[in-house]
């Protein structure tokens, strides 16, 4: 066996010891700079922006003390607005209303101790509108519901426990319109959240293939100068030969509804903001939902259109909220982004570092969801820390 020579292998050993030594230093060092504090590096980066106008948080807090938690974390985390469900997807109201079976909130008022609480210490309360039915409604009205393409109705199928209605039928849309009407006229909420749930689209199913949006389409056919024989729902289904047409005409049920909702609360109180949670991807909400943000924003159908961003790639939600920036350049509605949601499980500065990225790319505004995963995050006092550093 050829054994090295003392001085090759003292050389080796003088290199190993050297090697351990700058990793020491590197991890006692160095390596603490940039792992250890992350939190402080995205502080003073803040410091170069400009505070973030509105800065929302949703909520879902139940109960007198719930709200008054949610006002207390809201204003310690230096936010300046709530969006609040008010009737949320599984049908019972958390507000004094006629039209929404009446759950605890609803019998308590929470509501109005909501937004009491909330102005006192000056933060505005938007009231989160879902659009969803319920049973009882559709067994009152059963024409009411949305139907799938096999022509089975969401009363007799529901979606996943969920109650879609048809927004082709005019009596759906005054449905809709009244229930609006009276949650302005009776509260003193600052604004109105639209879910984006119409009824075309909801929990991976599609809907309304009814005898209404037959006939609807039909005429919208008509005044295209498109005369065929309709071979429904085949021809509007993916992959039939007026899909196209009939996403083109999802959307404009969709602009006419929200057209009468939006002059109805203006109607009554002109400063009330109305906004619209929308999916990011425009392709997928048009086929979807029957949402053309786009067209919506340039009309001026809302006062905001805010987008749920919900991950944990940084660097996706910066591209993403870059680009609709860009597309709604100029428009009357205003984008806010939504972070949350998938932060679930992060640490406190995974979610002010989202905030800090879409403030990077221009966004003014910021809305984080939720209120249940900031507190089991403990990120209520990092946002203080980020919003208190942004000077610009």
């Amino acid at each position: 066996m050829r054994v090295p020579k003392p001085s090759r292998a003292l050389a080796a050993v003088a290199l190993i010891s050297a090697a351990l030594a700058a990793a020491m230093v590197y991890k006692a060092i160095i390596a603490p700079r940039w792992s250890q504090n992350p939190m402080e590096e995205i502080l003073e980066e803040a410091s170069k922006y400009a505070p973030f106008k509105l800065r929302g948080v949703y909520g879902t807090w139940s109960g007198k003390e719930g709200v008054e938690k949610l006002v207390a974390r809201a204003e310690e985390g230096g936010f300046n607005l709530i969006i609040w469900f008010v009737n949320p997807r599984w049908g019972e109201a958390r507000y004094r209303t006629k039209y929404y079976p009446c759950g605890s909130d609803c019998e308590a008022d929470i509501l109005a101790h909501l937004i009491e609480e909330a102005h006192k210490r000056g933060i505005r309360v938007w009231a989160w509108f879902d659009f969803m039915g319920y049973r009882e409604l559709l067994e009152e009205h059963p024409d009411w519901a949305a139907v799938y393409p096999d022509g089975v109705s969401a009363l007799e199928r529901p979606c996943r426990g969920n109650y879609p209605l048809n927004p082709a039928h005019p009596e759906v849309v005054e449905f809709w319109r009244n229930a609006l009407l009276e949650l302005v006229e009776k509260y003193d909420i600052d604004g109105v959240n639209f879910e984006d749930d119409y009824g075309y689209g909801y929990c991976g199913e599609s809907y309304s293939y009814d005898e209404h949006n037959r006939r609807k389409f039909e005429e919208y056919l008509r005044r295209r100068g498109i005369e065929v024989t309709l071979e429904w729902p085949d021809d509007v289904m993916e992959g039939g030969e007026l899909y196209n047409l009939w996403i083109e005409y999802k959307c404009e049920v969709v602009e006419n509804v929200t057209r009468l909702l939006y002059e109805a609360v203006k109607s009554v109180k002109p400063h009330v903001e109305v906004s619209l949670a929308a999916t990011p991807d425009l392709k997928w909400s048009k086929r979807a939902y029957g949402i053309d943000w786009v067209k919506l924003a340039e009309e001026g159908l809302f006062d905001y259109l805010t987008f749920m961003l919900y991950s944990t790639d940084d660097e996706w939600v910066s591209n993403t909220a870059s680009k609709i920036f860009k597309t709604l350049e100029g428009a009357k509605a205003k984008p806010i982004i939504i972070i949350g949601w998938e932060l679930r499980r992060s640490p406190p500065e995974a979610w002010v570092r989202q905030a800090l990225l879409v403030r990077k790319v221009g966004g003014e505004d910021i809305i984080v969801f939720w209120d249940d995963g900031l507190e089991r995050t403990g990120s209520w006092g990092a946002f203080a820390r980020l919003f208190s550093s942004m000077r610009g």
